[in-house]
């Protein structure tokens, strides 16, 4: 019986005592397992993973600068683990998996299985409850979860109180994006387009232009991003973006100013 990723997480939490997983080490959860893990120069991905006859091995990329991007990884490991022992496969997992933007039934159940490991629902839904939704919330939450800025900004559009929308680009071009359910604007069909040329990302790949700190939200305007109905006025919104420079990535997140 195929058992679904948030509970096969909430399982593992209850089974072991963890009531607060920002610190455990995700390693010994996959030495628990019948895992290794090791880390190694990988070319062009983050994780790869070899099981077989029960036992796995995990290899984690030395290069990755933040140790918040190596436990989602590690964690995206451990749910392939539990959630696909009965296949004798490998995994390479990059930007395409981790960020989602790679569609298949065994990535998306990987992704949301470390999503409620690293940031379980309930605990998530309470930190947020009655804070009002800025880049310096996004930034308390991944400190207070050990996550990075991206996970809990694709966590937050999930469970958040706020509604958010979140466009993943690569070298200039649309890969993917998510919203809350409840920011109902309309989408266009953008994905592996250029990014909007009035957008903050477009300032980035144009300009190599990076804001930070109080000059982080910048305002833009709805048309920016979403189509406007016969109706709508092109209203102000906000957007922050989220930079890596590993993949020359862009993770614009914009709400209603």
């Amino acid at each position: 019986m195929k058992i679904a990723p948030a509970f096969a997480a909430k399982k593992l939490l209850n089974q072991l005592g963890i009531i607060d997983m920002a610190y455990v080490d995700i390693k010994d959860l996959i030495i628990y397992h019948n895992g290794m893990v090791k880390e190694a120069e990988l070319k062009n991905c983050d994780g790869r993973l070899v099981m077989k006859q029960g036992r796995s091995i995990v290899t984690i990329d030395s290069a990755i600068e933040f140790e918040q991007r190596k436990r989602y990884v590690l964690a995206h490991e451990l749910g392939h683990i539990l959630l696909h022992a009965d296949k004798e496969a490998s995994f390479t997992d990059d930007d395409t998996t981790l960020e989602g933007y790679k569609r298949g039934p065994q990535e998306k159940e990987a992704n949301d299985f470390a999503a409620e490991l690293l940031m379980p629902t309930e605990q998530f839904k309470s930190s947020c409850y009655k804070k009002k939704f800025s880049p310096e919330l996004i930034s308390e939450l991944a400190h207070q979860f050990n996550t990075s800025l991206t996970s809990t900004v694709y966590r937050f559009a999930e469970l958040g109180n706020h509604p958010i929308a979140a466009f993943y680009s690569k070298n200039g071009k649309v890969q993917y994006w998510k919203k809350s359910t409840d920011m109902y604007y309309k989408i266009p069909d953008i994905n592996k387009l250029n990014v909007p040329s009035n957008s903050v990302a477009k300032e980035f790949y144009k300009y190599n232009r990076i804001y930070e700190r109080k000059d982080t939200t910048q305002e833009i305007t709805k048309s920016t991003w979403f189509e406007l109905g016969k109706y709508d006025n092109d209203a102000p919104m906000n957007e922050f973006c989220i930079i890596t420079a590993r993949y020359n990535s862009v993770l614009s997140v914009i709400w209603e100013a």
